[in-house]
């Protein structure tokens, strides 16, 4: 639920205190205007405050338009056969454009006074890019994993003998053992029949040129008579063994660590019609060697095939959909604070309505799409029809022309000055790494592994429901815990999340930790954003706050999609994701100790004496930072 953007848990926590003055300084005009005028109809069940219904339509409408959408863009390159590489460095661009042009239009917005047209176009656009997106030509579909073998026969039996390959064999070439068999094959268990079609010829050292293979139903040595098909070959032998694992169980031999020998058995030829049979005897000793094929083999590239005009279509259409789509929630956020007036603490409620049509629409689609997730069309036939139906709504938004969204970061460097800022921002920068990380490459691995619509389905509708929890319990949990806990509490749980995807084979257990997407971004956003605010030396309380955001969904997931590409391709993902979780324990244990051993002085770094004098111990701030009562009443739609 990255994909919206910082601002929803920020703004909560930019809320918390009670005083307003931390509200202020970051509301998009810097002197809050009165309460503006509201248009609301009553009844004794509910009142309908009908100058925020079009904002909570357009987070409904088009936080649904990304929920069909952007979550499966990843698994939309792969079907394309995007490598994990090129995902991870098209995927680690676009942040990084967001950055720097979510301010520039904001700018361009601010000087014309065009905010609402603004939105209007860059919603519109952002359809249309996303949906040219259909247009991109894929790569052509590879071969299955070809294992090659050699097989033995003789009068009186016949078995595969298997050795490992040299190491410069191609790499789709594996062995028949049950380590790549467990690798190579998408299956649960090895209970599960998999059928295998032998192709087989006759070995290079074989000097002679045909032979005579006897399929029977008996168990003694070979002989003619007792045979279900007796053929003559020039050089070639097929059958169909129904159940692989049943042969890699039925190890005959492993004199070595090199070679493994498995008993044939229970075999299917064709001869006109399918035969079944016992074994495979032999006139003579014969040494054929083999290629083993099975439907359900992963696909394997021989050569591989990087950069190409696939990539860069993709890249360039990716990348206007991303330019249009930047501004969007700046422009919409800043133009919700601006209808609320003086309630800016209802920003959540009506963010809410984004999180519900992204849950709602994210889940049917992937129900809908169940067991034909590789065709993507309907994706963005419904997209587009939802990005047009928000621009649309965007003509009814409360927009004022006096609104500032394009403000660009001031004083940076005189902020990253203070070790406990630069610490603590380099912190959050590795919590937008480890969310580029999943954002770009979860639903990818769980597809590799066999995940189907239903799995992705239920894990959007936790990732969300525990998203949309914590919009409610963010303030209650941080009065509790305190504000820098809840930063260690997410180091924890993201390294608890990373071990359990680490470990998994059935994708239905990651379901296991999911929960914890509450904690890992809702929370820690929440916690950031006012720990940010109590940090700032005076007067940069709104700079840190655009640093904070930008670190994150700017840096920090650029940073993380394309690190994360490239370990894919050089360690797997199961050492990719062990990585992160080592990394994330390391990262908690030295925040820990330099917050109890080198940051025991002030949270805000002081500029002077007198403002040194007034600060305010740690214990004291955070009392001043509470979220405001949630049983406030709610505005229903």
């Amino acid at each position: 639920m990255e994909y919206a953007t910082g601002t929803n848990f920020e703004r909560i926590a930019l809320n918390m205190a009670e005083n307003g003055q931390l509200a202020e300084e970051y509301h998009p005009q810097r002197t809050p205007a009165p309460s503006p005028a509201r248009r609301v109809v009553n009844n004794s069940i509910y009142t309908i405050n009908l100058k925020l219904l079009p904002i909570k339509l357009f987070y409904l409408v088009f936080m649904a338009a990304v929920g069909v959408l952007l979550p499966f863009v990843a698994l939309y390159m792969m079907h394309l056969k995007l490598s994990s590489k090129e995902i991870g460095i098209i995927y680690g661009v676009m942040p990084f454009v967001g950055f720097f042009i979510r301010p520039l239009i904001g700018a361009v917005a601010d000087k014309f006074k065009k905010h609402k047209l603004t939105l209007m176009i860059v919603t519109v656009l952002t359809g249309v890019f996303y949906f040219l997106l259909i247009l991109v030509p894929g790569r052509s579909r590879s071969i299955h994993v070809q294992v090659l073998t050699a097989f033995k026969c003789n009068t009186e039996d016949s078995y595969v003998s298997d050795c490992y390959r040299d190491a410069m064999q191609p790499s789709c070439q594996g062995r028949l053992s049950l380590q790549s068999f467990v690798t190579l094959f998408k299956i649960d268990s090895l209970n599960q029949s998999v059928t295998c079609n032998f192709s087989c010829l006759i070995a290079a050292k074989e000097t002679v040129h045909e032979f005579r293979a006897c399929f029977t139903d008996n168990s003694g040595s070979y002989e003619p008579n007792n045979c279900n098909g007796t053929l003559n070959h020039g050089k070639h032998l097929n059958f169909t063994i129904p159940s692989l694992p049943t042969l890699i169980h039925r190890n005959t031999s492993a004199s070595d660590d090199k070679c493994l020998s498995y008993d044939v058995k229970n075999i299917e030829f064709e001869n006109k019609v399918t035969h079944q049979a016992f074994q495979i005897l032999c006139e003579s000793e014969t040494d054929l060697d083999c290629i083993v094929s099975c439907p359900k083999f992963n696909q394997c590239e021989t050569e591989i095939v990087l950069f190409d005009s696939t990539f860069y279509f993709f890249f360039f259409l990716f990348l206007l959909a991303n330019i249009a789509f930047a501004p969007i929630f700046p422009i919409l956020d800043a133009s919700a604070y601006e209808a609320l007036g003086e309630k800016p603490n209802h920003w959540g409620m009506q963010r809410a309505w984004g999180t519900f049509g992204f849950a709602v629409s994210s889940v049917t689609i992937m129900l809908i799409k169940q067991g034909q997730i590789e065709d993507f069309a309907v994706f963005f036939y419904i997209f587009l029809p939802l990005c047009i139906v928000s621009t649309f709504i965007a003509f009814f938004l409360p927009i004022s022309s006096d609104i500032k969204c394009g403000q660009f970061v001031h004083n940076v460097f005189q902020l990253l000055s203070y070790a406990k800022v630069s610490t603590f921002l380099f912190v959050v920068m590795y919590f937008g790494i480890l969310t580029g990380a999943l954002e770009a490459f979860l639903f990818v691995y769980l597809f590799g592994i066999g995940a189907d619509s239903l799995v992705l389905a239920v894990e959007l509708f936790v990732q969300c429901t525990s998203e949309l929890i914590m919009l409610f319990t963010a303030g209650f949990i941080i009065k509790k815990l305190g504000l820098v806990n809840c930063l260690y509490l997410t180091l924890f749980c993201y390294a608890l999340r990373f071990l359990v995807i680490s470990l998994i084979s059935n994708p239905w257990y990651v379901l296991i930790t999911e929960p914890l997407y509450g904690i890992c971004f809702g929370l820690m956003y929440a916690a950031a954003s006012s720990y940010a605010s109590i940090i700032a030396p005076p007067g940069m309380s709104a700079t840190i706050q655009g640093l904070l955001g930008g670190v994150h969904f700017g840096f920090g997931k650029g940073i993380g999609s394309l690190i994360t590409g490239f370990m894919f391709d050089s360690i797997g993902a199961t050492w990719t994701w062990r990585a992160y979780c080592i990394s994330s324990v390391l990262l908690l244990i030295g925040y820990f100790i330099l917050n109890k051993t080198v940051f025991t002085g002030s949270h805000q770094p002081p500029t002077s004496t007198n403002k040194a004098a007034t600060v305010p111990d740690e214990q004291t701030r955070q009392k001043e930072n509470l979220i405001k009562d949630q049983n406030e009443t709610m505005e229903v739609a």
